[in-house]
């Protein structure tokens, strides 16, 4: 979407409409413990701030880097583990879901992949970006043992037993660095701009 007012407009219109479908989807504290919930929150920062103050598309690689990937995994788990299941994901209206499972997944991807950030991206980036979904899980495990409310179907240890959680979760985990990694070594190919291309743009 480039760095331009349309450009600016359009991230600042879906990070407005993804702030209402969680208004729409609001039913206490309980929303909060979805992952979607979360990953929708960093997505409104990113893209609010990138509305507010294209600077700092410049300097935000590896925020933005983490929030894709999430954002990415926010889609993924929702298009392959749980609408083919029908499974109930809160009391969202249609277009509040597809906002936040479908929309604006894409356009964080579709971001990323066409407008890559400047920065060079450090080696650990991929790693350090699994510690949230790593604290996520954590959190998830303690809360539901505690209260017994699992948000998703593939944590319920009630149901699928502390080996099938583990399972979940590690193939998750992997998709999450995969992805990761993939996208690092997008932005390294594609955001660059090569020494000499800048050479030439200040010297013009």
């Amino acid at each position: 979407m480039g760095m331009g007012p349309v450009a600016r407009a359009l991230r600042g219109l879906v990070a407005l409409l993804v702030v209402a479908a969680m208004i729409q989807a609001y039913q206490g504290p309980n929303l909060f413990a979805y992952f979607t919930i979360l990953s929708n929150t960093l997505a409104v920062v990113v893209l609010g701030g990138q509305a507010l103050a294209p600077g700092w598309m410049r300097s935000n690689a590896f925020t933005r880097g983490a929030v894709t990937l999430y954002m990415t995994i926010t889609g993924l788990v929702y298009a392959f583990l749980l609408a083919p299941l029908g499974v109930d994901v809160g009391d969202y209206a249609p277009w509040a879901n597809f906002v936040h499972h479908n929309l604006a997944p894409t356009v964080l991807l579709i971001d990323w992949l066409l407008f890559a950030p400047r920065q060079k991206l450090a080696r650990s980036a991929p790693w350090l970006w699994l510690i949230f979904p790593g604290a996520y899980f954590a959190f998830s495990m303690i809360r539901g043992a505690a209260s017994g409310f699992y948000p998703y179907p593939f944590l319920d240890v009630d149901e699928l037993g502390a080996a099938g959680v583990a399972i979940y979760a590690v193939m998750i985990l992997g998709v999450f660095a995969a992805i990761g990694i993939f996208l690092k070594w997008w932005s390294d190919r594609r955001g660059i701009i090569p020494t000499a291309v800048r050479y030439e743009a200040i010297r013009d």
